[in-house]
């Protein structure tokens, strides 16, 4: 039952409620008898005019006199009953008793209390929650910082090493020398650059875009491990073939985000970043191989969850669900032409 908690019986509301009532008794005490003796004045004042038929009127002015009499000893039947009830009665004693305007007051200052205590305690929790998120994302931050210095050193170097000259072939004789695994990525093909532009020329069309690019595609794939159908697959979608407006005018094979190292000079941009400015698109695929290698498909790294397409693309192209499937399509036909010039 609600009022055997005590506590209950210290609520301001629910004493509020116990006055009311009280209140409305109290005035029943009073208008009630009051009624009824002057309903019996008027009865008795009809009889001692001669206006009433005094054997009609006694039934009727006893009644009267006996409910009189008897309403005002509800409040001793009342005692009597709570008396009877022992504890549970106790109880609603307290809280009849409980309900006076100074303790709903009282109360309303103790609950107005808890309330402000409550308020701090959640607006300290927000501000804790807010501090952490905020430590998060400055680490978060100096993370990424720390990663975009190591890659710049990184692509210092790989530009050095493309300026130089550098080149790494493959080492493949024959057609099954050649590899292409859409589970692990990171295997190299073997494929030389001489047998790749042959199969470029083989499938023919847009294809043909990357020919002058086949060395720097075999030594980014020897360089850094990324599997050449999987970046040519890559680079064919993202640029279009090379046929997109920033392939063409700025090198960007990928959409790649304008960096110090290679700043956007005018390549536009969309509603993540700035694109970046390539001087070739040799210098681009050396750079994007580096990125897939260290942050995609490498164990550790920011944004590893496997070798394969549908792993890559989990951080590479969020919610773009079609991208693995695309990548791998072309990826696959242009390996089927291996054994065809091979």
């Amino acid at each position: 039952m609600l009022f055997l908690n005590i506590p209950v019986c210290e609520s301001s509301r629910v004493l509020s409620v116990l006055l009311f009532v009280k209140t409305l008794f109290k005035i029943a005490f009073i208008l009630v008898p009051m009624i009824l003796i002057i309903m019996l004045a008027v009865d008795l004042l009809k009889i001692v005019l001669g206006n009433g038929d005094v054997k009609k009127s006694i039934p009727m002015i006893t009644s009267r006199i006996i409910s009189t009499c008897g309403f005002f000893f509800v409040p001793v039947l009342a005692g009597l009953f709570v008396s009877l009830l022992g504890n549970v009665a106790e109880t609603y004693t307290i809280c009849l008793e409980n309900a006076t305007t100074e303790n709903i007051e009282f109360y309303k200052g103790i609950e107005a209390e808890k309330e402000k205590i409550e308020l701090q305690k959640l607006e300290a929790e927000h501000k804790a929650d807010k501090e952490e998120r905020e430590k998060l994302a400055k680490t978060r931050e100096e993370a990424r910082k720390k990663n975009e210095e190591k890659a710049e050193e990184e692509r210092k170097k790989q530009e050095s090493s493309s300026s130089s000259g550098e080149t790494i072939e493959g080492t493949a004789k024959v057609a099954g020398d050649i590899l292409w695994n859409v589970n692990d990525v990171t295997q190299k093909s073997n494929i030389t650059s001489t047998q790749l532009i042959a199969v470029l020329n083989s499938a023919g069309g847009n294809a043909k875009n990357f020919v002058p690019y086949a060395t720097d595609l075999v030594t980014a794939e020897n360089k850094y491990s990324v599997n050449v159908f999987f970046l040519l697959g890559v680079e064919a979608l993202e640029s279009g073939w090379i046929t997109s407006n920033i392939s063409k005018s700025c090198n960007n094979l990928g959409g790649v985000c304008s960096s110090s190292a290679h700043p956007s000079n005018g390549c536009g941009s969309n509603s993540n970043c700035s694109f970046a400015y390539f001087s070739s698109p040799g210098e681009f695929i050396l750079y994007h191989a580096d990125m897939l290698h260290r942050n995609y498909l490498t164990p550790g790294g920011s944004y590893y969850h496997g070798t394969s397409p549908s792993a890559v693309v989990t951080n590479y192209c969020p919610g773009c669900s079609s991208w693995p499937g695309n990548v791998t399509s072309i990826a696959n036909s242009l390996f089927n032409h291996v054994s065809k010039v091979i």
